[in-house]
Parts: C-alpha cells; structure tokens; sequence
C-alpha cells in the first residue's frame, strides 16, 4: 500500500486556529503531512523561521503524523524534491479561491504531477488570517481565541518587544 502523502506550505506567521483546523482535518486523510514552512516571503514576517517553526512544533504535537520543515524556493520544487505531489490549501473566500486558482495552475504547469486539494476554512475561522490577527493584537485586542495558546503567548512576547 502506497503512502498517501501531502505538503501543506505557508509562512504560518504565527500558526492560527484556522491553520491547524486545516492540518487536523488533513491529517485525517492523508497518512503523511509536511508542514513547510516558507522562510522567505514578500510578506513582512514577525517570527523569524526558526521561530515560526518551533510554534507550529509546539501547536502540532498532538498529531504523529506531522513533520515540519523549512524550504525557501518554489513549493513545486520542494514538493518534488520532498518527492509529495499533493499540496493542501486553506480557502476562506472568493478571494482566496481566485488566487489559490492561478497558484495551483502555475504549480501545475511547473510539475505537471503536481495536484492540490483545497480545504474549505471551518465557519468558525473563515475570516482568521495570520495577518489580521497581527494587526488586531498590534492595537491591543484580543486574540486569544484565535491561536493556540503558546502561540498567543508567543504573539503577546513579541509584540511587546517590538514595541519598545
């Protein structure tokens, strides 16, 4: 029997709620999951790799069927070096569909073989990203039913350190 395995790429920065509803979810199907963990981006990051990486460590303990790895060229590329050909994808809105579309093509069209599956954010998550739960805690509010909670924990730590 084959192993069914998948990557589930992102800068994670910091892990949500929403993201590890989708890993939970995944880890149901898939028998292998490969959280990458992007350590460069466009995007301007708040944890450094190493940082996100031990959070999304701590928020996936739980399940035995994670491995979290850092990559910092195209997820095809890793994906075929990993030798993986499913990638999985949060989708919390039209939006996200329209973009995660042209990713996947493009994906595609680099590695042929290359399929993904996309997971539809659970109601309660589907307006959580790691980029407005930054921007709410930057301003003092609450977060804290939106995260893990050595993640909030983590956020709160760093938050208060840039502010100094």
């Amino acid at each position: 029997m084959q192993i069914r395995k998948a990557i589930y790429p992102g800068t994670f920065d910091p892990i949500t709620l929403g993201h590890l509803d989708i890993i939970t979810r995944a880890s149901k199907i898939f028998d292998f999951i490969i959280i990458a963990i992007a350590n460069k981006s466009r995007k301007a990051l708040l944890f450094t790799t190493d940082e996100r990486i031990y959070l999304a460590r701590i928020a996936t303990k739980h399940l035995p069927n994670i491995k979290i790895i850092e990559f910092n060229n195209l997820i095809s590329h890793f994906a075929k070096k990993q030798k993986v050909n499913i990638l999985i994808r949060g989708l919390r809105t039209v939006t996200d569909f329209e973009y995660e579309k042209k990713l996947s093509q493009m994906n595609k069209y680099l590695v042929p073989l290359l399929e993904n599956i996309f997971f539809i954010a659970s109601k309660d998550y589907s307006f959580v990203s790691s980029s407005l739960v930054k921007e709410v805690a930057y301003y003092g509010g609450d977060v804290s039913n939106l995260l893990p909670i050595s993640v909030n924990e983590a956020l709160i730590t760093k938050l208060k350190i840039k502010q100094l």
